[in-house]
């Protein structure tokens, strides 16, 4: 397999977040102000989404320091794109908040893209 480029793309600028998330992230960081990205229509999770059991665990587990600001309510996802008209490989859309996507569909995705 070859070399494939991750990007992330954000919607907010608060403080030091993004140089902070550098850290964690070696690739391009894309911020997206007018939120183009995020489609028509913006998904966002909702009180319920965040009172979860599930939720409420998977916080108290977290051990990296993080901020509260910023809203916090905009769903994400992960796209793997390939070059030219290789176009949308796999598409995983934040169905709730925190949910993640399966990393081995998205690593089939990436096996597909042509170099």
């Amino acid at each position: 397999m070859g070399t494939v480029k991750l990007h992330a793309i954000v919607k907010e600028s608060i403080g030091t977040e993004i140089e902070d998330f550098r850290e964690f992230f070696k690739g391009p960081i894309h911020l997206d102000e007018k939120k183009d990205f995020y489609g028509p229509h913006e998904r966002v999770g909702g009180m319920s989404d965040l009172m979860s059991f599930k939720m409420m665990g998977a916080l108290r587990k977290i051990q990296q320091p993080g901020n509260m600001k910023g809203e916090g309510w905009v769903m994400g996802g992960v796209l793997v794109v390939g070059p030219g008209d290789q176009g949308l490989l796999h598409e995983h859309v934040e169905a709730k908040v925190g949910e993640r996507c399966d990393i081995d569909l998205v690593m089939e995705a990436v096996k597909k893209i042509s170099q």
